[in-house]
């Protein structure tokens, strides 16, 4: 592909809403950035349109998270060049919290496939990310590689901080067992050393079985104080649990309501449901 010139419009097309407010930060005013999927749709299993195809055409850089995320996306995206598109599951240097339990905070595994792929919700990846795709970006519109290096970091010295502060800010939640709606938070769960006991079902889309729920309810019972549950999904199965055991509910979303502007506010927004719930406080502190 052919580098751009300095007044060429770069476009860039993310798969989901996370991946776009952190490659907004990276290209300030050098591109657009645009998302192919709606907030409220399942990046699990979403039905592309003719339309769709051709954004995905037209894209310079089409930044995903990968297969174990968004399957939907590996067929049309084979029919893409490989230097347009960039698949963060693969990045270099990306942390797998699984993987990791007796690391240092330094160290990162990449024997990571089949594992959560979220990988947004620790913000180690988030700079991961960002400077990735300012490298990319640099291939694509070499006369704003400087630009792009700086702007991410700038975004890594901002991700660095906020991860300071969530991590002191959820320390009052840490010992708080609590169950999730979706086998989705493993990233922010294992960074700031939350109490996760259980999901009720592996994949939104996928009912939990008699076996699970029987499971769930004696992992829950006595030791949980709350259950998260998500947007746009049938919930239904997990509020009855909620009421069986008493549990406070709240909602969690790992993508980001329309309102959301910021990857620091998607974040934020996480870590004060998790407080709220689990300990009655803000991230400021306040009860």
């Amino acid at each position: 592909m052919l580098p751009l010139t300095a007044a060429a419009d770069v476009r860039v097309l993310t798969s989901i809403k996370p991946l776009a407010l952190i490659a907004r930060e990276v290209v300030g005013d050098k591109a657009s950035v645009e998302t192919l999927l709606p907030v409220k749709a399942s990046p699990h299993d979403y039905p592309l349109r003719v339309s769709d195809i051709r954004r995905l055409q037209q894209a310079d850089l089409v930044l995903w998270v990968g297969p174990n995320l968004e399957a939907f996306l590996q067929r049309p995206l084979n029919n893409i060049a490989s230097e347009k598109r960039v698949a963060v599951y693969d990045i270099p240097g990306m942390y797998w919290p699984e993987e990791e339990p007796h690391s240092s905070p330094g160290e990162a595994s990449h024997q990571h496939h089949g594992h959560d792929p979220h990988v947004w919700l620790d913000p180690r990846n988030a700079i991961v990310i960002a400077q990735a795709l300012a490298k990319k970006l640099s291939e694509i519109d070499p006369a704003s590689s400087a630009f792009y290096t700086n702007n991410a970091r700038n975004f890594s010295v901002a991700a660095m901080e906020l991860d300071r502060q969530l991590m002191t800010a959820l320390a009052p939640a840490r010992d708080k067992g609590f169950a999730v709606y979706h086998e989705g938070y493993l990233h922010f769960v294992k960074r700031y050393e939350l109490q996760q006991l259980a999901y009720v079902t592996f994949t939104p889309e996928r009912r939990p079985g008699a076996k699970h729920l029987y499971e769930l309810r004696n992992k829950l019972n006595g030791r949980a104080a709350c259950l998260f549950t998500e947007p746009y999904y049938d919930v239904s199965i997990a509020m009855d649990l909620a009421q069986e055991l008493n549990l406070k509910v709240a909602i969690l979303d790992p993508i980001g309501e329309e309102q959301v502007t910021s990857y620091k506010e998607l974040l934020e927004k996480m870590a004060q449901t998790f407080l709220a719930c689990l300990t009655n406080r803000s991230v400021t502190g306040e009860v």
